[in-house]
């Protein structure tokens, strides 16, 4: 498979620096109307050029079936109660406590740590708060059809009115309807804790034979899982949560100095928002650019780009990866013939065999 080359400028262009987004305060009646609704600054972060709704206008682009935003609520901020009528919510706690009430009734409530990821289907009514002590931040992810337009249902007004253009530019409504019942034991097995999640360097030895250490070579420390599409097959089916189409999401955590080999991706597009530490973002065959990544930098690396991560810090560190495509993804990733000639030597034939059959292979191509 042949690789592509980008330019530093054309990745640079695919790099949100939280030292600008962080700092942004957005002023004027959709700002306002954003916060009045969702209790939060909400900041989009990435997705399709026509993206709608409350995270329109991403400055990364990505495929149309996910956007990506990020939200701050102050000390005691709340949302009104409101649902996604034909779009899953993933929110990834990021810091302080969230809570989210959810139900016809409201009447059930997950609490959510730092690196906890809860994904909401879609119509089901819910409200999202800090706690009342500190403020929180969270990644949103919204998950739909290739032409969700990402409306968002209120089911009670704010306390002022709110400027009926900025409410039409968020595609946010008021509707009475409660939305549809989930059973609060199925809610809860929709969430991830960063506290108990399980490396699919693991899964892949119990399923397919591949040693840990040949996981670890080839990719990071340890990779977590935690969000797939439905029927999703590969190194992470057997991750906690199945979603829509297009989207798939992990953890990848490294101790210093460590990161994967260069590699390819080539139906999808992977994205990396750095949770903690300091890192480098490298590509190219020869892995021969680099791109410095810190706390909430988030770096889209197109398809087809030879590309790898490496922790420059002191301490074990993480990135929140975020893996995009089309209605069906195989995300194969793919390495250069030299790495597969190692892994041959290091660990036996079996294992390059066993490695392919989970969308692992070693036929990359300078392009």
């Amino acid at each position: 498979m042949k690789t592509l080359d980008v330019s530093p400028e054309t990745m640079l262009a695919r790099t949100a620096r939280f030292e600008d987004y962080g700092r942004l305060h957005a002023q004027g009646p959709l700002a306002a109307a954003a916060e009045a609704l969702w209790g939060a600054r909400l900041v989009p972060l990435m997705g399709a050029r026509n993206t709608k709704g409350r995270l329109a206008g991403p400055p990364v682009p990505s495929p149309a079936r996910a956007c990506t935003g990020y939200a701050a609520w102050a000390a005691g901020a709340r949302s009104l109660p409101y649902r996604n009528p034909d779009a899953m919510e993933n929110l990834l706690c990021l810091e302080g406590t969230l809570h989210v009430r959810f139900g016809p009734d409201l009447a059930h409530e997950i609490r959510l740590e730092r690196f906890d990821l809860l994904s909401i289907p879609a119509d089901v009514l819910h409200q999202v708060f800090s706690d009342g002590k500190q403020g929180a931040t969270g990644l949103v992810l919204l998950n739909g059809a290739p032409d969700c337009a990402y409306p968002a249902l209120f089911a009670e007004p704010p306390a002022a009115p709110v400027d009926a253009d900025a409410l039409a530019a968020l595609n946010a409504a008021l509707d009475a309807g409660r939305g549809r019942a989930i059973d609060p034991d199925a809610m809860a097995q929709r969430v991830t804790r960063f506290a108990s999640l399980v490396p699919y360097k693991r899964a892949l030895n119990a399923r397919s034979a591949i040693p840990p250490e040949a996981t670890e070579w080839l990719t990071a420390s340890s990779v977590f899982p935690l969000l797939i599409p439905e029927g999703h097959v590969g190194r992470s089916q057997d991750a906690p949560l199945k979603g829509l189409p297009g989207l798939y999401v992990a953890i990848a955590e490294c101790v210093p100095g460590d990161g994967p080999l260069p590699h390819a991706h080539f139906d999808t597009q992977e994205s990396f928002f750095v949770l903690d530490g300091e890192w480098d973002i490298s590509w190219g065959f020869e892995d021969e650019f680099r791109l410095p990544a810190r706390r909430f930098d988030l770096v889209a690396v197109p398809t087809g780009v030879m590309r790898a991560f490496r922790n420059t810090g002191k301490e074990p560190a993480r990135l929140f990866v975020i893996i995009q495509g089309q209605e069906r993804m195989s995300d194969t990733v793919v390495y250069s013939p030299k790495v597969g000639e190692e892994v041959h030597r290091r660990f036996g034939p079996e294992v390059v065999d066993a490695l392919r059959k989970v969308n692992i292979t070693f036929d990359a191509e300078r392009g």
